[in-house]
């Protein structure tokens, strides 16, 4: 009765320790290829061509971004799910102090992607129409567009809720004067 209770716990333990290695090897391979892939969580740059250096409100952003020390306006969809992940971390107002949120309606008119994640505020805007996308250009969401004294300067994509924090400028300053 021994010997036989020692080659079930011998087998049990030969089996975990084959699956732990294969869990292990398992881990190796998806680690080698997010790497092949690039699928880790970086930014890819946005191309703005002619309209790096233009005036935000030439786009029909708002007026107070003309003379934004540093700024990012971030472009989320209705019905992207990264968008959707993005939106929840801003949920009831959490948008930091620098940035802005243009919320693209790709179906309906977005009030219902507004009210589900509670962004209110004078830093949320709805593109109804899709004017300020199709002004600047923009056909794909999430993309962070930043301003840097009241100029366009670069845009990226949004892949995740880390970079989009990441991307948000720390200096936030507005210049009635055109003075910093």
């Amino acid at each position: 009765m021994t010997t036989v209770l020692l080659v079930v716990v011998c087998l049990l333990a030969v089996g975990l320790f084959l699956q732990i290695g294969a869990q292990v090897e398992l881990f190796e391979q998806v680690k080698q290829i997010r790497g092949y892939l690039d699928m880790e969580d970086k930014p890819t740059p946005v191309e703005l061509g002619s309209l790096e250096g233009a005036s935000p409100s030439r786009f029909g952003l708002p007026a107070v971004l003309d003379q934004a020390g540093q700024a990012m306006v971030l472009f989320v969809s209705n019905k992207c799910e990264t968008c959707r992940n993005l939106a929840s971390a801003l949920r009831g107002g959490a948008v930091p102090p620098s940035m802005w949120v243009v919320v693209v309606p790709v179906t309906g008119d977005g009030s219902e992607f507004v009210t589900e994640f509670e962004l209110h505020g004078e830093r949320v805007l709805l593109d109804e129409g899709e004017k300020i996308v199709n002004s600047i250009g923009l056909d794909l969401t999430p993309v962070a567009l930043h301003i840097a004294e009241g100029k366009l300067t670069r845009a990226h994509t949004v892949p995740t809720i880390r970079q989009m924090y990441a991307a948000v400028p720390v200096a936030y300053s507005f210049s009635l004067t055109g003075k910093r």
